[in-house]
């Protein structure tokens, strides 16, 4: 599975020179915890309501708080390689750029979802259809039963 199939397209973003206060609200309003902080177009940072809740004042410029150049991912990257960066990096979220542009962003709560729904890994079709003929299940240790009084009888 791909980044792509993850992301969100929806990407809250804020300019460096915003108080931390802006910071704080747009978490609020929107119900999220992660801003791309954006200058003319380009990704410059990354800001978590973890780092709002240390920047001190609520009048301190957003790109003090920041994490500076953060870490991001192409969108046709997989999922693991997502999840291997975050955990690498000690982050809960990856700016997703194409070609120098913005398109999104996963969170370690969506990969977290994805898991949670059991889709990471489904199986072939080819298999899906093996495993549809097979027939009745039987149940197992009514057979081991059955074979052992089988071998008590015969002996």
């Amino acid at each position: 599975m791909r980044v792509k199939d993850v992301m969100r397209k929806q990407v809250r973003t804020i300019k460096p020179d915003e108080p931390v206060s802006m910071a704080k609200e747009m978490f609020r309003r929107y119900d999220i915890h992660h801003l791309v902080v954006v200058e003319k177009k380009d990704v410059v940072g990354i800001i978590g309501d973890r780092d709002v809740a240390n920047a001190g004042s609520e009048d301190t410029a957003v790109d003090r708080a920041m994490m500076r150049d953060p870490v991001t991912i192409h969108s046709d990257e997989t999922v693991r390689k997502a999840a291997a960066l975050m955990t690498g990096h000690v982050i809960g979220s990856l700016p997703v750029v194409d070609d120098g542009v913005l398109v999104g962003i996963v969170t370690a709560f969506d990969l977290l979802n994805l898991l949670a729904k059991g889709t990471t890994r489904p199986a072939p079709n080819k298999e899906r259809r093996v495993l549809a003929k097979r027939g009745p299940r039987k149940n197992p240790a009514s057979s081991d039963i059955s074979r052992a009084s089988t071998r008590s009888q015969g002996a």
